[in-house]
């Protein structure tokens, strides 16, 4: 009888002190291996400090109706989702998720590399499969740069072409060229 308690209290301690271990000090970390800067990122540099091109990349984001699961100073990481429930739609089979990562470039500025995919979602709520497919629409990203930049998406300079994006040269060192400010 005394072998059986003492093997539960024991059982019972070292559970305890597992869980304590779990819960203090560190924090669970989301999945840094999403943002791993692959082929898939537009990119674009800014005359602009670190600090600066993180704080107006989350505000272009939360402006556009993301909830951020990722907004890492440290490490210049920030992430999101937004779907159609979140526009108020009665129900939603899609939705947007983005990646960005701030970068500092060797003359103390930033640049911001940015992929954004739409997912897919298909059967029921709690069973469904997820598809994502990334969004290469270089409009999109000319419009996310150009937001980040601070400029004006409303004015004349909004209505040049928007062809920016190098045609043959791959995402991953392609640079989105922003139309001059009027």
């Amino acid at each position: 009888m005394h072998g059986r308690i003492l093997v539960q209290t024991l059982g019972a301690v070292a559970l305890v002190a597992t869980l304590g271990g779990c819960a203090g000090g560190g924090s669970v970390q989301p999945d840094r291996s999403v943002f791993s800067l692959d082929g898939n990122y537009q990119r674009y540099p800014f005359n602009l400090p670190i600090e600066e091109a993180f704080d107006r990349t989350v505000k272009v984001f939360k402006e556009a109706g993301y909830r951020l699961d990722v907004a890492d100073r440290a490490t210049g990481q920030i992430s999101g989702e937004r779907s159609k429930a979140d526009e108020k739609a009665p129900s939603s089979d899609k939705g947007l998720k983005f990646y960005a990562l701030i970068i500092p470039t060797t003359d103390g500025q930033s640049e911001v590399a940015i992929k954004i995919v739409q997912i897919i979602k298909q059967g029921s709520i709690m069973g469904g499969a997820r598809t994502e497919i990334i969004v290469s629409d270089p409009q999109m990203y000319q419009y996310t740069f150009r937001r980040i930049s601070g400029q004006d998406v409303n004015t004349s300079g909004a209505q040049q072409s928007y062809s920016g994006v190098t045609g043959s040269v791959a995402p991953s060192r392609s640079r989105t060229e922003l139309p001059p400010r009027q």
